[in-house]
């Protein structure tokens, strides 16, 4: 089968012209005051302020609150912004990333404030309150676990969507949720326990299967840890991604910097051996086989627990493994961070969540004992977090709910393989991939390091979301996609319309020149179909790309 990448240009006219049948909404509002949000609100639900403020547009800001129970009480607060004028009915539920902890005013993925495109904004600190690399909480507290979950997010999109529809009064609502990473993780409890809360939902990047990926940060700990010189500096990952990206870049057909499928990348890391001692351009042996263990990921007598990290992008492993030197703390801190390995810290949180507070990853935890890891599954099924996810989506199915699933190829924490594997299942338990795709579908995006970041597209999840309205609200299933790096190309559908600027610290750049990205639905991928693989021209722009199904 093949595609051209003509469809991702019609996709978009369908959004524009969907959005464009919609009248704003311009009915005068209720005023802007707890008494009016109040008298609105569902049972059960307190508005604790509500206030009018002139930007990213004018808007009401509503902050309240839900008790739940059962197992409870607990407080599960959330934050609601809806737009004076231009409303099109369209609601935007944000997914946080982490353990979240805080409640949001501006979308991670796509980045910016969804108000400035007529949307509804709503967010939930999902029923606790601390750092988004602090996962304590989950231990011994059985009501903050069911809403860190699940339930807080639902209980949240329920309540906020009501006032939406009664505020406007419009008994047209259309209902979207993003979020990558933790928030990722949301999204896939959310079409799996709760698939009527939203119409679409993109789901990016959620954390492989289970708490598993918390396994591999803590052997990649263990790793840098384990003897002097262990530890992979951010330059040597730099050079050897250079050595790696020179070996296996025109897999793919182009020759553009990007390995587009890390699993056709064969490469002898001894070649990178240093002759004696130590030198920039070569790895020691204890780099080596830091580096050969990262790649395998972790095993245990019965087999591997967690994947590798991908043989793409390979200086984004800095980000897990540490940019500067152990010793580190675990502190789940803001200023500890910069100091420190967010993999350790993650890791580490979680473990003395499941083996008590004076347990020590680096040394406590034996991944050749198989002991350790079936009491890491045993205390996982005693809290209720961190289980396998399910791949059950029946009811999405039933529901007439949308997901569109995507994750970055140089994702070094959260692997696309998992994602891919997620995928397949689930077409297995609703009936096939031709039935899944009816509803949900997949995409990688080459270069993507971890939601954010690397070599690959800066508006990949922008696309993602033209897609999913044209989708909803159109009838018009995702295909082929074209997405862009670089500030002359990106297209960033939340950013400053007056001047294309999203808040400060929000645009992470990617590595390169301005080009496109052709973006293909699973099983498709896309090929160059270019004359000369080196032509950058041609390689940089999506007409001389197609998704094509690769032969088995």
């Amino acid at each position: 089968m093949m595609l051209s990448a003509s469809p991702p240009r019609d996709t978009l006219r369908l959004a524009a012209l969907v959005a464009a049948l919609l009248p704003a909404t311009t009915l005068a509002a209720p005023p802007c005051t707890m008494a009016s949000v109040q008298a609105i609100a569902p049972e059960g639900t307190v508005i604790d302020s509500a206030e009018a403020l002139p930007a990213p547009v004018p808007h009401c800001k509503v902050d309240g609150h839900i008790i739940t129970d059962n197992p409870g009480p607990n407080r599960v607060n959330f934050r609601l912004q809806l737009p004076d004028e231009g409303w099109q009915k369209r609601y935007f539920f944000i997914g946080m990333g982490g353990a979240a902890g805080s409640v949001p005013t501006h979308s991670g993925v796509p980045a910016g404030s969804p108000m400035l495109k007529g949307f509804a904004v709503a967010g939930t600190d999902t029923g606790r309150q601390g750092h988004m690399l602090d996962w304590s909480f989950l231990r011994d507290n059985p009501a903050q676990v069911e809403d860190h979950v699940h339930r807080a997010m639902h209980v949240s999109a329920r309540a906020t969507q009501a006032i939406t529809r009664r505020w406007y009064d419009s008994d047209t609502l259309y209902r979207y949720m993003s979020g990558c990473s933790g928030g990722g993780r949301m999204a896939t409890e959310s079409i799996t326990r709760h698939p009527e809360d939203f119409d679409g939902v993109l789901l990016g990047a959620p954390g492989g299967r289970s708490s598993a990926t918390m396994m591999t940060f803590i052997h990649n700990a263990q790793q840098m840890n384990r003897e002097p010189g262990a530890w992979l500096s951010p330059d040597k990952l730099r050079r050897v991604e250079g050595k790696v990206t020179a070996a296996c870049d025109g897999l793919d057909g182009a020759l553009d910097g990007i390995i587009a499928d890390h699993r056709r990348c064969q490469f002898d890391f001894g070649s990178l051996a240093c002759p004696s001692g130590d030198a920039p351009g070569c790895l020691t042996g204890p780099e080596l086989t830091s580096l050969r263990a990262v790649v395998a990921g972790p095993r245990g007598p019965a087999g591997p627990v967690g994947p590798g990290y991908p043989l793409a992008n390979i200086s984004f492993w800095s980000d897990y493994l540490g940019h500067v030197p152990p010793p580190w703390s675990d502190a789940a801190t803001a200023e500890n961070l910069p100091r420190t390995s967010t993999g350790y810290v993650i890791g580490s949180s979680m473990a003395k969540v499941l083996f008590g507070p004076d347990f020590d990853v680096l040394t406590d935890f034996d991944f050749a004992n198989q002991a350790h890891i079936d009491r890491w599954w045993r205390e996982v099924d005693r809290i209720g977090y961190g289980k396998r996810n399910s791949a059950d989506l029946r009811g999405l199915q039933q529901s007439g709910g949308k997901v569109l699933m995507w994750n970055g190829v140089s994702d070094p924490c959260c692997s696309d393989l998992e994602l891919e594997e997620y995928y397949l299942e689930a077409g297995g338990i609703v009936g096939g991939l031709d039935a899944l795709a009816q509803f949900a579908r997949f995409y990688r995006v080459p270069g993507l390091g971890h939601c954010v970041g690397g070599a690959g597209p800066e508006d990949a999840v922008d696309r993602f979301l033209d897609a999913m309205i044209a989708w909803v609200e159109g009838g018009t299933a995702p295909g082929p996609l074209v997405s862009h790096r670089g500030e002359s190309r990106r297209q960033l559908i939340f950013a400053d319309p007056a001047t294309g600027a999203l808040p400060v610290g929000q645009v992470v750049p990617s590595a390169g020149e301005p080009r496109d990205f052709l973006l293909c639905p699973f099983p498709q991928v896309a090929t160059f179909t270019g004359a000369d693989p080196a032509d950058r021209r041609a390689v940089y722009d999506a007409a001389h790309w197609q998704c094509r199904t690769p032969t088995p």
